[in-house]
């Protein structure tokens, strides 16, 4: 260690050196410029000032979102009764700012936010900063509560090389990533990472990588280390031994190729969880109407390790997806197949490289509803939904859907591999986008849902009620 510290020290003074020897060759120079020369620089320094303009200001879009969410979530317990389950009016603001490229070579991207609670609440929105410890409320249970927050989510260097035909984009800072099988999903903001993800793109082909050793989604207020706790180690008096996961990293390949796509992705949660997908879609033009079709594969097993203290003999897991959306007029109409197994090991099926809330996916789910994912262990779910937009009535803002799901072969132990249970999903949605006048992008949306099990144990009856309205201001 001491050898290692005194390398480092080394390589320290070596950079120390080269810098000092930099700066007074720089005086030494400065010193002997002629005047001509310091009008050259002066001439260089003004280019350069009006290149960063174009870049960071010129070339960038500013943009301030605001959201008001207002949810109304309850669930029936074990007497039979109905009880809130989320209740929450949260309003979010937002700023979004993408630069253009310095020197056609390096950007900057920001994300700003505040989600700031509206009233009381009930239960973990996911929304709202979730604090386990309560502090500054009196009336503290033991139970956390959801609060007001600020914060930096999205803070990141990009770069990119090449031209259209080959060329190499990366970011890095908190960012982003989706590729492999690592996503950045969102609540009312984007969820982002401590990572650098990197993607080559040679014509119709990308192929990525990713690493990543911090996460933050919408209920934390700082970026923090990825855990085996869907908690990330926040909760008072939980044992954190043998709860950090290392880093998560992926490769994935994309490819296009007319109206296809072939999509890949290998990932390695350090001593956790290893996974693996593969997606395909094509669509087809059939004169009048538009079909697209898509197939979808993941794969994954955990880890027997310290990490993982309860695995013993791990099995490979799998989940299959099929959909179909058939486009025509104002209708849309979407069917899905899946079938989930994780072979007796887990209640439902984990699509990330850590636990949930820990880090994102990148899933392809085509049975989800609005209360549930339909990927709990056996379950062979459909779904059938339909949208429709009213443009030929005259009204292209209004759009609206309903639809329901099904599935059977339901995991109904805990403990044990039975498959009993069953469960439905009915689902619509009504929603309303100004587009054109004063309130032109102003976005107005309710859903409501319904879930009912039987015989199954990962899940209450549920009904949901959602409304959602925002509007964006371009600044430029």
């Amino acid at each position: 260690m001491e050898s290692m510290d005194m390398k480092h020290r080394t390589n320290l003074s070596l950079v120390s050196a080269s810098i000092i020897a930099a700066l007074v060759s720089g005086s030494v120079l400065a010193n002997d410029t002629d005047p001509t020369d310091v009008l050259n620089e002066s001439a260089a320094a003004v280019d350069l000032a009006a290149q960063a303009k174009q870049a960071f200001y010129d070339s960038s879009t500013s943009t301030i979102h605001s959201f008001l969410y207002i949810r109304d979530r309850e669930e029936k317990n074990a007497d039979g009764h109905w009880v809130p389950n989320i209740e929450n009016q949260t309003l979010q603001l937002a700023w979004d700012y993408k630069s253009g490229y310095f020197k056609d070579t390096i950007g900057l991207d920001l994300w700003a936010n505040t989600n700031l609670k509206l009233g009381d609440t009930t239960g973990i929105s996911e929304i709202l900063y979730y604090d386990h410890e309560c502090e500054g409320n009196s009336s503290y249970d033991g139970k956390g509560c959801e609060k007001s927050y600020a914060a930096l989510t999205i803070a990141a260097l990009k770069a990119k090389f090449g031209d259209e035909d080959v060329g190499l984009a990366v970011r890095g800072g908190y960012t982003r990533i989706n590729i492999g099988t690592i996503r950045s999903s969102w609540g009312l903001n984007p969820h982002a990472y401590r990572g650098i993800e990197a993607k080559a793109h040679f014509g119709n082909l990308v192929l990525g990588y990713a690493i990543a050793d911090e996460f933050k989604n919408d209920w934390q207020k700082e970026f923090l280390p990825m855990t085996t706790k869907w908690h990330q180690n926040q909760k008072a008096g939980s044992d954190t031994t043998n709860t950090i996961i290392d880093h998560i990293q992926t490769v994935g390949a994309i490819y296009k190729f007319g109206d296809g796509q072939i999509d890949l992705g290998y990932g390695v949660g350090k001593d956790y969880r290893t996974n693996w997908q593969a997606l395909g879609k094509y669509s087809f033009d059939l004169g009048g109407a538009d079909l697209g079709l898509t197939a979808f594969y993941h794969g994954s097993i955990a880890e027997e390790s310290d990490l993982n203290p309860n695995v013993k003999d791990p099995k490979a897991q799998s989940y299959y997806g099929l959909g179909a959306n058939l486009k025509h007029g104002g209708f849309t109409w979407i069917a899905g197949l899946s079938d989930t197994d994780t072979r007796g090991q887990e209640l439902t099926y984990n699509f990330r490289l850590t636990p949930w809330a820990n880090s994102d996916n990148r899933n392809f789910m085509q049975s989800t509803s609005q209360l549930e994912d339909y990927n709990v262990d056996g379950a062979r779910a459909a779904k059938l939904a339909v949208n429709y937009n009213f443009a030929d009535w005259g009204l292209p803002e209004l759009t609206a859907s309903v639809g329901g799901n099904y599935a059977t072969n339901v995991r109904s132990s805990k403990d044990a591999e039975e498959y009993d249970g069953s469960m439905t999903s009915f689902d619509w949605h009504v929603g309303y986008k100004f587009l054109d006048g004063a309130l032109e992008g102003l976005n107005i949306r309710t859903y409501r849902a319904q879930f009912r099990g039987d015989d199954i144990v990962h899940k209450n009856d549920r009904n949901d009620l959602k409304v959602l309205i925002s509007y964006s201001v371009k600044l430029k």
